[in-house]
């Protein structure tokens, strides 16, 4: 699990996430997530300090998270930021394969007033 600050964004643009690859513990080895063998979920939340509030979603089912292989990324628009004030906010990506969930990322991001 990646834990840590993921990113500075703007509350007024959009942010189009790097991708990040799942590695496998057991041998080091990066999990191909565009296998067709696998059925795969992924969600990332943009939450409140307490983790409770959930401000903005992506997710494969709305569109908003991509999977080049073999890892995954994901977009999120300016009027899915927009709502969020200046400050600091959780990160949170949740990975689905073949019934196992995993949750890959718990970080931090810092929202800045955009332009």
């Amino acid at each position: 699990m990646f834990t840590g600050q993921v990113a500075v964004i703007s509350s007024r643009a959009t942010w189009n996430s790097d991708t990040y690859e799942l590695v496998d513990e057991s041998d080091d080895t990066t999990v191909d997530l565009s296998d067709p063998l696998l059925t795969i979920d992924i969600v990332v939340t943009i939450k409140d300090e307490s983790g409770w509030c959930v401000f903005a979603t992506a997710s494969k089912s709305n569109g908003q998270v991509t999977i080049p292989g073999p890892g995954f990324a994901w977009h999120f628009a300016d009027t899915d930021l927009s709502v969020l004030c200046p400050g600091t906010y959780r990160l949170g990506a949740k990975i689905t394969i073949n019934g196992y969930i995993d949750d890959t990322i718990d970080g931090t991001i810092a929202v800045l007033k955009g332009n």
